[in-house]
């Protein structure tokens, strides 16, 4: 939509990204209708979009090796990793779910302000958060970094001990990695952290499964993500989907983690369809001083967002669940739409959302 001065409050994020090449320089600039709060959302990039890359990665049209049943573009990859014929008679093919995340200083944790033991539960926890997202159960975890030059060996056990701690916690040792130093004194911390996990029982979900009339559902609360220190202390709920799974059983039809911001990542409920998202703002589970706009923009939350049919329990065990919205057909000739409805209006919300700039 349009913005006027005159109507518009505006307010920017500005921050700095310390890469070998020199400095990356992030703003984010938000302008703001007062009432209700609805806003555009302009990112200077350096580079090209980063959706714009995974989208060119992740076409659905693409033609896999049939040893993967589900490729890129969902929270996890899923693989047969023994085929039938390969490996003995009369073997059963082992599924595997397999995904990777980053963590990099100054972009996903400043570690001057969160600390080493912080910045390693949250490298390893937002992995986790991917496995919870296919109700899957983890396996296994790999960890891979690159430390910055003057990084001491006490801080590196600090961060990686950290590490350890979360991923034993939920049942995911960690068995090997990679490490290595920066060569300059800028480099920033930077951590790929690969999780393995399997299916349950029942099987895993995708997040591509949203039917028309299903209920749009969240656990826990949204917005403020970052600026309550949430992500760097949130446990993923891998055991709320692990009973999600149990009580809904095939009423459970798509599923994702909000991390980059409930519109955008809502809106993958859909993409691949001729359906769209209603939200209702009034219904939103708002963090303590967090606002409408926070919890559609801010991401960093880590809650699961799922679409499922029939009755949905209210919590699972202390965690709330709150419905939020509903799938229906698309108004428009393109599905893959998320629509706000805020005071007797409805905004298009599907790309607002937190987006890493790229740096070409």
């Amino acid at each position: 939509m349009a913005c006027s001065p005159s109507q518009y409050s505006l307010r920017i994020e500005f921050g700095f990204i310390y890469l070998q090449n020199g400095i990356q320089a992030l703003l984010r600039v938000v302008f703001t209708d007062p009432d209700p709060k609805i806003w555009d959302d302009v990112q200077m990039e350096t580079g090209s979009s980063e959706f714009n890359i995974l989208s060119q990665i992740c076409r659905p049209e693409a033609v896999l090796d049939p040893r993967v049943l589900i490729g890129p573009g969902d929270d996890l990859a899923m693989v047969r990793v023994l085929p039938p014929g390969e490996d003995g008679v009369g073997e059963t093919p082992t599924v595997l779910l397999a995904g990777v995340d980053q963590l990099i200083d100054g972009l996903h944790v400043s570690i001057e302000d969160a600390g080493l033991k912080a910045a390693g539960h949250k490298a390893i926890a937002r992995s986790l958060s991917d496995i919870a997202a296919m109700c899957g159960r983890p396996v296994a975890t790999l960890v891979s970094a690159v430390l910055p030059l003057k990084m001491t060996e006490s801080d590196s056990m600090i961060l990686f001990d950290a590490m350890k701690a979360t991923a034993d916690r939920h049942h995911a040792p960690l068995v090997g990695g990679d490490l290595a130093y920066h060569q300059t004194e800028e480099g920033p911390l930077t951590c790929s952290v690969t999780v393995l996990a399997v299916p349950p029982p029942q099987g895993s979900i995708e997040r591509f499964g949203a039917e028309a009339g299903d209920g749009i559902y969240v656990t826990g609360e949204l917005g403020n993500g970052w600026r309550s220190d949430h992500h760097l202390t949130f446990e993923p709920r891998l055991s709320e989907a692990s009973m999600l799974r149990a009580i809904l059983g095939d009423r459970l039809h798509a599923m994702i983690d909000i991390s980059d911001g409930l519109g955008r990542d809502a809106a993958h409920l859909v993409e691949r369809s001729s359906l769209q998202i209603v939200l209702e703002s009034t219904e939103l589970p708002l963090r303590s001083n967090a606002d409408i706009d926070a919890a559609i923009v801010d991401g960093e939350d880590y809650e699961l967002l799922f679409a499922a049919c029939g009755e949905v329990p209210e919590g699972l065990g202390a965690c709330p669940v709150t419905r939020i919205g509903t799938v229906r057909e698309s108004t428009s000739e393109a599905g893959g739409s998320v629509l706000l409805s805020i005071d007797g209006r409805q905004v298009d919300v599907s790309r607002k959302g937190w987006e890493h700039a790229g740096h070409g």
